[in-house]
Order: C-alpha cells, then structure tokens, then sequence
C-alpha cells in the first residue's frame, strides 16, 4: 500500500506536465492540438476510377437550430453534438436554421485536384470550411447571397476546391442556410476532369433546350407579325417565359445572365415560374378562346393570372414560406384551369386542339416533381431537377407545330371565304358579278390590241326535265357536271361562270377566230354528251351554246358594255327551242 501511494505524486507529476505541453502546442498553434480526424467518421480516400464520389454515406449532418454557431464551435463542439449519418435523399426545411455537414477526406496524389459539388441551383447560402497545414482556417462561400462572379467557382452550382496541400486526413466542414423551400441537395465530390466531363455534358444538352427555345420564340414572333395571329405571340412569349424559368432553376441565368447580380438571381427562382404560370394561362386562353364555351372558365382564368401576379409581388416584399405555399397552390390551380380549357375546346370539335392539348400533356406530368420536391413530398433527383425541362424540350415543337396547322386551316377558311364572294357556292365557278367584271376587262385589251376573244353562253337544256323526272339533287348533279365540263374546256386564262339558273359563260381571252370558237363549243357539247355515274342510266346532259366574237368592230372604247354584251348573247341563247337538233348557234352583234 505504501508503494501505491508512492506512485501517485509521480502520476501527477507526469500528468500535469503533459497538460503543460498541450497547452504550448495549442498557444502555438491556436485550435489546432486537438482536432485531427474524427475517428468515428470514416476517412473518405479519394482516389476513385470514375472521378465521382456521392458524399452521403461518407458524411454526417446536424442541424443548428439557432443558427448562431460558427465553424470554430463546431468544430471545437464537433464530439458533443449530435451529428448523425445523412443519408441519400435527406430532406430538411432550415427556415431560420443551419445544416452543419463535415466528412474526413484524404488525398495521396497531389497532383490530382478535387472539387465539392452542393448539386442545387438555389441554395441561399452555403460555405465549406477545413484548416490547411499550418492550421489557418479557409473559408469558400457561395449561394444565392452571393453573385455568381464572385464564388470560388462560377458555375450553375456551388463548387468549392478541396485541399490539395495535405496527405493526411483533413476534416471538412459544411455551412448551409436555406429558407423558405426544403434542402434535400445531394453532396458530390468530382476530380477535375470528371466535374469537366459532366459539364460538357450538361452543356451540351441544356444548350440545345435553349437554343430550340429561341429558335422557335424568334420563329414565333415572325409568324406573329407576318400573319397578325395572336395564338403565335403568346406562345413566343410563353414558351420564352418557360425558359426563363429553367434558367433561373437550373443555375444557367446566375452562371451567364445576371453573375454579378445576387438579388436577382435568388428572386429569379421565384418570380420566373410566376412569370411563366401567367403566359401559359394567357396562352391557353388565347388559343382555346374560353369566352364561346364558358363565361365562368375565362373570367376565372383572367382572375388566377391577376392573383398570381399580385401574390408574387408580395411575395417579394414579403418572402415567407406561408405566401411560397399561396404561390404554388396557385400554380397548380392554373395548370389545372389550362387542362379544363383545353379539353372542353377540343371535345367541341376543334381538330387542332388535339395537337395543342398534345403538346401542354409533357409540362403537365413533369411539372408536379418541382412542386412536389419545393413542398418537401419527395427528395431532390433527376426528375425533380430536369423532368420540367425534359417536359418543355417536347412541349415546344408539339405546340408549335399544332400551331402552323391551326393557322394554316384558318388561312384556308379565309380564302374559302374570299373565293365565295366571287365564286358560286353549287359548281364552284365565277359569279355573275366577278363575270362581268373579268369580261370588262377582256373587251378592254381586245380593243386595244385590236383582237377578238369568244364569249361562249350555255344552256343545260334538259335540266327541267332532270328536276321533274329525278328530283332537285339529280338536277343540281347535272349542273356540277357542266361546270366540270366547262372548266376542263377552259384554259388558265380563261373564264367560266354560272349566269343563270341553267345559264354558263365561258369567255375565251383573244385572238380567237370564229373557226376556234366553234371547235371549242363543238367539244363542250361533244364532252357533254359523255355517259356519268352521276346521272341516271341512259340519260346525258343537253347543251345549248351561242357563241360570239367580242368586241364588235363597230363598237368604240366608250361603248365596250360588258354586260349589255352578256345579256344580249343571252337573249339570243334563250331564243333557240329546246328540241332543236342545231345545239351550236353564231351570234352578231
């Protein structure tokens, strides 16, 4: 017991002495005796083939519900407190907090460069903290409180360097606020050419999403003013509103719009989609033309883009996570109200719709992983971060090219509808009035290049007897089959009308002789009498032709009538009885 005791002041001794080095070492070195790798976390060695290391199994996380703490506490607290193995798609709404993550990496080759990706575009603010070999702290900070310019990295996400001076393990620490939307960002680590390569990619293909995108808004806004059509000046605007907001989603429009501008790259997110909800309704207003169907659909569509516009304002002045959720509740209610539009326009027999409805459908099923990811339902993945894009690359052509077909059926109406103002709607050919006018016109250039023309009038004898035997329909198909018969005859310069219930002209433009304008009644009647399924069996049309040289030589420039020429000619047809055998008739005038 004696020797026990003897041992004691020896303990101490030794005890004390080896505080007293440790307090040295720490006054030379300040916060740094004690702190090398946490043995509880495993050191993560980066030295993987594919140059791609997923942090989450290697990491772990705490949350500061204060969020005062600064790195040095955590550090100095890091054994105390309560970090815990953060898992792959870990979600956390940090209104007012701070997610602290720190994981152990060590790098053999120094000569291979390393880098931390926070893969969100979006995050408020986040830092990456760790001591260097001499135990200074560096700090790298980036987020949204940052413009872009100024982060250790410009990049579309936060991107910080990791150390690359230090064989030995290095401890790292991870700062991140985030308001108003969960963070559930997954943590990459990249070496140099792998985070290259997954660029280059990403370039390429969100690249060519905006260039679509601006090829078809720039195509857009040229139809629009060539055509005067409002349809393609609302789906330039909103398909270009739609890139918008994948630009400020993505991190595209902080990395090459607005870099130095870090209020607006945090509202772009924001505001954007807003912008973007507000022309699609206007879109689908303009094409689907609510109004004609249901008061209530228009008068609630023009109410939701003034309630969005309103809310985001607010929303601005007053970001919380309460006005977010209106804002978004909002969203889904008008992606709703553009589904209603345009499916009752296509049940009303709108063919285009078709096309249209075609083209809002990979928006419409993409859209909810975004809104679903914001509202803390799902984690961050793919589909969250890309679907909608994938949705608007297929979005924008469909629409587009339901587009052109909408306009080119209505170019085809408006020119049915101009051809009926000079047409006659049985036979399709020219009326009276356009008649008359053309054959003005011919008598005109007769007299001034001193040539004749032949004006031709026709008379379908027998189509009385079509009526009384076989009914109006069987009359009026043999109407249509004189009027074919006339315009096969026609050439391009030529013109043939229906004058009269049963009466045709045809005017051949001069020079003609007498010789040619009876040949060319001859076969007309030779064409007529030619058997047609359309007709009853052993019938056949019965032609009447009075044929004229215009004008006449006596007649003067001041005295070139057309119609007085047309209404004596027909005077002249009408005068042959309906049994004669001579169907072919000369007329002087």
């Amino acid at each position: 017991m004696r020797a026990l005791f003897s041992v004691f002041p020896l303990f101490f001794a030794g005890y004390f002495r080896g505080l007293l080095a440790a307090y040295l070492l720490g006054a030379a070195m300040p916060g740094w005796a004690q702190h090398s790798a946490d043995a509880r976390l495993p050191v993560l060695q980066l030295n993987a083939p594919d140059g791609q290391i997923e942090l989450a199994e290697h990491s772990q996380y705490w949350i500061d519900t204060t969020g005062t703490a600064v790195v040095e506490q955590v550090e100095a607290w890091e054994y105390d407190l309560p970090f815990a193995r953060r898992p792959a798609g870990h979600t956390a709404l940090l209104d007012g907090q701070v997610m602290w993550i720190r994981f152990n990496a060590m790098q053999l080759d120094l000569s291979q460069r390393w880098a931390l990706e926070v893969s969100s575009a979006g995050v408020d603010a986040v830092s990456l903290h760790y001591r260097d070999a001499i135990g200074n702290w560096v700090e790298q900070k980036a987020g949204d409180s940052i413009p872009v310019s100024r982060w250790p990295r410009p990049d579309r996400f936060p991107v910080f360097e990791l150390d690359t001076e230090q064989t030995r393990p290095v401890t790292y620490f991870i700062r991140i606020e985030h308001a108003r939307t969960p963070f559930s960002a997954p943590l990459f680590i990249y070496s140099h050419p792998a985070l290259l390569a997954q660029r280059m990619q990403e370039q390429f293909l969100l690249g060519a999403y905006f260039g679509l995108t601006v090829l078809m808004a720039l195509v857009a806004a040229a139809y629009a003013v060539a055509f005067r059509d409002r349809s393609f000046a609302s789906y330039a605007v909103y398909i270009a509103a739609l890139a918008a907001a994948q630009a400020g989603l993505l991190g595209i429009g902080g990395q090459y719009l607005w870099p130095d501008f870090a209020g607006w790259n945090n509202l772009s997110s924001f505001l954007l989609p807003v912008l973007a909800a507000c022309s699609g309704i206007w879109f689908a207003r303009v094409v689907t033309r609510p109004r004609q169907f249901s008061a209530v659909l228009d008068w609630l569509s023009m109410k939701l883009m003034v309630a969005l516009a309103l809310l985001a304002v607010v929303d601005v002045f007053l970001p919380t996570r309460a006005s977010f959720l209106a804002v978004t509740l909002l969203i889904v209610v008008a992606m709703a109200v553009v589904c209603v539009m345009v499916f009752i326009a296509w049940q009303r027999g709108d063919v285009t719709m078709r096309w249209i409805a075609l083209g809002f459908v990979p928006v419409i099923l993409t859209a909810p992983f975004p809104i679903l990811r914001n509202l803390g339902l799902i984690p961050i993945s793919f589909l969250t971060q890309y679907g909608l894009t994938l949705g608007a690359a297929l979005e924008t052509p469909l629409l587009f090219y339901g587009l052109l077909r909408r306009a080119a059926q209505r170019r085809e109406a408006r020119a049915r509808a101009a051809a009926l103002t000079q047409t006659e709607p049985l036979t399709g050919l020219t009326n009276l009035h356009t008649f008359e006018e053309r054959l003005h016109d011919a008598l005109l250039r007769s007299n001034r290049y001193k040539h004749l023309s032949a004006l031709l009038l026709v008379d379908l004898s027998n189509h009385g007897w079509f009526a009384k035997e076989h009914g109006r329909q069987i009359a009026d198909y043999a109407l249509v089959l004189t009027g074919s018969c006339l315009r096969k005859l026609a050439r391009d310069i030529d013109i043939a009308a229906r004058v009269g219930d049963s009466e045709f002209a045809l005017l051949i433009e001069g020079p003609v002789t007498a010789a040619q304008a009876v040949a060319a009644a001859t076969q007309l009647v030779a064409r007529a009498l030619q058997p047609s399924d359309l007709l009853p069996v052993g019938s056949h049309l019965k032609l009447h032709v009075a044929i004229a040289l215009v004008p006449d030589a006596t007649c003067t420039s001041q005295h070139l009538d057309a119609s007085e020429h047309l209404h004596y000619l027909l005077a002249s047809l009408r005068e042959m009885p309906a049994n004669t055998r001579k169907s072919i008739k000369t007329v002087n005038f």
